[in-house]
């Protein structure tokens, strides 16, 4: 309740007092919450009535731990278990108004559309480049402040909700933004794939006012069945019969891959969407002087974050590491995980068949040897690992 003090101890953060409720969904609530000793704001988000593992637990802290590069994204700073059946996590506060508020507002001109998709796909880029998936994206989930700046929230909330999606249609929230292949195989098959057709949704209500489902008359998940598994298939999740879009001209060929049905058919990356709508790009810059004898991988989360492993390769050789050269007793690392291989100086990687994968730029990765550069996110089991060049300087 409001003015209810919880001792919360993330990131230095000893105790918040809950001073709004901002929402509440199927799983618990969010609230705009103050660290009366550092005279700060944050957002908690409370998760009940599950009981989730104790592996999910630490994949979520794991996330939580990984820098995401970007201006697009509240981070999330940490999770605490109040109970058996109640979590806490917490955010960075960012004032602002949910972006489905502003649509049933019609208050957002196309420019501003414009201005709030593409901030939208950049942050999703950047965090998919750090191999972290939302899962769960939506316009509830995105927030934009007064001079339209965009921030992507709740990175980490959906592994808790992907206990629930299963066959026997026990959806989570709202489907419509949802990937088909999840109603088959579940929330592990999640990637930036998934993401892709989600974005694809958002896109669509940026242009018509609402959901495709509301445009269609559909309210359950049985509406998307039958279209599903109408006579002949279609290829795309939604109908584009009478879609159009005031600020991106001629987006609807663009649309139309982000959402096709098989995700081996979708846009591969974020990046590829971005190019097609003719976004400008910006990329870190590179020090000036590589040392390209010498990569390493660095730790980034979890109990080993800051270790440094050469990967010292000749001209045509290559290095096969696991568990115990990445992070010690980590057993979702394979003991023989993944392959560097080396060409010159262009560097490559493979997944050794490993038992929890490897992903790479948010795409899950297998035996065939794809190119890794600089300042790649390389994700090994739960383990972030960051790919890195040393700087002669």
């Amino acid at each position: 309740m409001v003015g209810g003090k919880i001792p919360i101890n993330i990131n230095k953060i000893g105790e918040i007092e809950l001073l709004e409720l901002l929402g509440t969904g199927t799983f618990g609530s969010a609230w705009k919450a103050i660290d009366h000793s550092h005279k700060k704001n944050y957002i908690l988000k409370v998760i009940q009535g599950i009981k989730p593992e104790e592996t999910l637990v630490e994949r979520i802290r794991l996330e939580a731990a990984v820098n995401i590069p970007s201006e697009n994204i509240i981070p999330l700073l940490g999770l605490k278990e109040w109970d058996a059946n109640t979590y806490l996590i917490l955010f960075e506060y960012f004032p602002g108004k949910r972006l489905d508020k502003l649509l049933e507002k019609k208050s957002l001109n196309n420019r501003q559309k414009k201005q709030i998709f593409k901030q939208i796909l950049l942050g999703i880029s950047a965090a998919h480049q750090c191999n972290i998936i939302h899962r769960d994206l939506k316009p509830a989930n995105i927030i934009i402040s007064n001079d339209m700046q965009t921030k992507i929230i709740d990175f980490g909330v959906a592994k808790f909700k992907d206990q629930n999606i299963t066959m026997s249609k026990e959806i989570i929230d709202t489907p419509p933004y949802m990937a088909p292949e999840f109603l088959i195989e579940g929330a592990k098959v999640a990637d930036a794939k998934s993401d892709i057709y989600s974005l694809g949704h958002i896109l669509y209500e940026l242009a018509m006012g609402e959901n495709f489902w509301r445009h269609s008359g559909w309210y359950k998940l049985e509406d998307f069945i039958k279209y599903l598994t109408q006579t002949p298939t279609p290829k795309i999740g939604i109908d584009l019969n009478d879609f159009y879009c005031d600020f991106f001209p001629e987006v609807e060929q663009v649309l139309s891959q982000m959402m096709k049905i098989n995700p081996e058919e979708r846009y591969q990356s974020v990046e590829d969407v971005i190019c097609d709508l003719e976004i400008p790009l910006e990329y870190p810059k590179l020090p000036i002087a590589l040392n390209f004898e010498y990569p390493l991988l660095i730790v980034e989360s979890g109990n080993n974050k800051g270790a440094r492993t050469f990967v010292n390769i000749n001209d045509s050789g290559s290095l096969i590491l696991g568990r115990v050269d990445i992070a010690g007793a980590d057993t979702t690392i394979s003991r023989q995980h993944l392959e560097f291989m080396r060409k010159e100086n262009n560097y490559f990687v493979r997944d050794l068949g490993s038992k929890n994968g490897t992903m790479l730029k948010g795409k899950m990765i297998d035996n065939y040897p794809v190119e890794i550069k600089h300042g790649n996110m390389i994700k090994v089991g739960d383990v972030f690992l960051r790919f890195v060049f040393l700087d002669r300087s």
